[in-house]
């Protein structure tokens, strides 16, 4: 028998027992009240229910909002709390309206609140959004409001997503973008942006405490800074943003990771000295490149430095070959063709017009996807490209049209203007370089600047390596999923204190790994070693908060037809009935006390 039949029992027993005893004057009325005793009684331990109109199949979520007082890099700096909570009585949540599912948005029952969020008490509070689903196996959409959802609830909301009420990014840095790692002697760049500090200024400074560069900022906030990485090993420059009026907005650390690694190979083909070879060399020695060249001086007689040659050997030991359109002519029909050759094979090409061109050389580059066309030669600036002031050096593109339909855009000049292409070529890539004179740069002594220029064009153009580092997170906090991919057999992550953790990596080469201590970590796979940064929970808050948004819209669904509303029984509250019966009760006790005692007098 079932717990209902058990009770339904046990209840006609006691109802039978007590109208038998009853007897005497006043029998009917004492009979009344045990009957209404026990109808209160039921109900109080199976309450009825009554149908409810919702929605099965969505469900709110409510994630915590960045608050940036409380911590960034180490320094705080008070500003209102954003909150996504609207005033008693509102029909909101977040901005997503009740409307929707026409039930009261706060009811437990079809909201959910993670760790840190503001909710009201009525809402239901969950650990993680899978104990959510898991307690709510109905729902199958979710529409999220505030932060966003952590990295550790993204996969269970993957194709749930439908809505994401996003609350507003605090100040600070909320883009940041940094090369994975670095070559001893690299100029690498910095880009990012930052949110709340139209008319700033954001400052790079080295591990030292020494700035190497700095930049103001427009009303979008975006910023490029460069610098130069000379020593080998893990770094951390300090990035600083100020407001217009000069006060601290937020400071924190940009983790490079610097190599020794092998240099570039690079071939230079010239058929006369030009400034731009000069200032590109003197470049190339301090970068550590390792530089050989052919650079004709008359007719018969060339400057040759290491293997100047154009054979099979020196190509395939070569990354990227610079040449000239008046090389381009003075070559062999034999070296052509090679040249040709090894870049179908993954050799890198960087073709360099200048003054006239020969048409033998216009129909050979038209071949590898680039045609020419007479023009003028104008004036271009590259000022916002390369973080300079209003008053840096103007530049010259050389004096053609090019059509290049299936090539990218290496280098654009400040009206738009493309200045660089690249393209495929086999295995390999064929780029076109116009500008005439970057070498202006090194003139006004602005090197990194013109490193910047020469080393974002040599690593698109060069032959791709197989020591590519494994992918990384951009950016790691402690607590934090880190996904890593691209991995060669096993791997083991080393922490700051030697605890060494192996990592499960599935058929797809890639393994969680969750951080909990920040600074540099070491992952150890394939026989290479790979520096990564983690830092603490409360630091970088806004590029967290941008981060985690991002992550969450990622998550965005297409499909946002309204689902049905269905029915549900929902039980009544206990407490009248139980009230009830307390009364009810007690006036039959008393009423049988009195009786009894009539009884006894009589």
């Amino acid at each position: 028998m079932s717990l209902l039949a058990w009770t339904l029992l046990l209840l006609g027993t006691a109802l039978g027992l007590g109208l038998w005893r009853t007897r005497g004057r006043g029998a009917l009325r004492r009979a009344l009240l045990q009957v209404a005793t026990v109808a209160l009684l039921y109900p109080t331990l199976f309450p009825p229910s009554l149908p409810e109109a919702f929605n099965p199949g969505e469900l709110r979520v409510l994630t915590p909002v960045a608050n940036p007082a409380e911590g960034s890099g180490g320094t705080s700096f008070p500003r209102k709390r954003e909150s996504i909570l609207p005033p008693s009585g509102d029909a909101r949540i977040g901005g997503l309206e009740a409307g929707r599912t026409g039930q009261d948005p706060t009811s437990a029952s079809r909201a959910v609140a993670l760790p840190g969020a503001q909710a009201p008490p009525s809402v239901e509070r969950t650990p993680d959004l899978a104990t959510a689903l898991r307690r709510h196996p109905e729902v199958t959409r979710l529409a999220v409001a505030g932060g966003g959802l952590p990295a550790r609830d993204r996969d269970a909301a993957r194709g749930r997503v439908v809505a994401f009420d996003a609350a507003p990014l605090p100040s600070g840095v909320v883009e940041l973008a940094v090369p994975p790692s670095l070559m001893a002697g690299q100029v690498w760049s910095v880009d990012g942006r930052v949110e709340g500090a139209p008319g700033g200024t954001v400052e790079l400074q080295d591990p030292g405490g020494t700035r190497v560069a700095s930049a103001s900022l427009g009303e979008e906030g975006a910023f490029r800074l460069s610098a130069t990485a000379k020593i080998a090993g893990p770094a951390l420059y300090t990035l600083s943003v100020m407001d217009s009026a000069g006060e601290p907005v937020e400071r924190i650390v940009v983790p490079v990771a610097v190599r020794t690694g092998s240099p570039l190979r690079v071939l230079l083909l010239a058929g006369a000295p030009d400034a731009e070879l000069k200032y590109f060399r003197r470049w190339a020695v301090d970068a550590d490149l390792d530089v050989h060249s052919r650079i004709g001086l008359s007719e018969g007689v060339a400057l040759r430095e290491g293997a100047g040659a154009l054979d099979p050997a020196t190509l395939a030991d070569s990354d990227v070959v610079l040449i000239d359109a008046r090389a381009w002519a003075g070559l062999a029909s034999a070296e052509r063709d090679g040249l040709l050759a090894a870049v179908r094979h993954g050799l890198g090409l960087l073709l360099r017009p200048t003054g006239s061109l020969p048409p033998e050389v216009a129909a050979d580059w038209a071949r590898l996807g680039f045609r020419f066309e007479p023009a003028e030669a104008r004036a271009v600036r590259l000022d916002a490209r390369l973080g300079l002031a209003a008053s840096g050096p103007a530049f010259s593109q050389q004096a053609f049209t090019v059509a290049a339909s299936d090539a990218a855009p290496l280098l654009r000049a400040d009206d738009g203007s493309v200045l660089a292409w690249s393209r495929l070529a086999g295995e390999g890539r064929a780029g076109l370089w116009l500008l005439a004179d970057a070498w202006k740069l090194g003139l006004a002594g602005d090197s990194a600047a013109y490193g910047t220029l020469w080393s974002d064009t040599l690593a698109a153009i060069a032959r791709p390596r197989d020591d590519a580092p494994p992918e990384l997170r951009q950016h790691a906090w402690v607590g934090e999923r880190v996904l890593v991919c691209s991995l060669k057999g096993s791997a083991i992550v080393v922490d700051g204190d030697g605890n060494r953790t192996p990592l499960r990596v599935d058929d797809d080469g890639c393994a969680g790994f969750w951080p909990w201590a920040s600074g540099w970590h070491m992952l150890e796979s394939g026989g290479e070693t790979w520096p990564f940064h983690v830092r603490e929970r409360d630091e970088a808050v806004a590029l967290h908060a941008a981060e985690t948004r991002r992550g969450t819209q990622a998550l965005l669904g297409t499909s946002h037809e309204a689902t049905p509303s269905a029915s549900r029984d929902v039980p009544l509250p206990r407490w009248p009935f139980f009230l009830a019966f307390l009364a009810v009760a007690a006036l039959l006790w008393w009423l049988e006390r009195k009786a009894g005692g009539a009884t006894a007098a009589a």
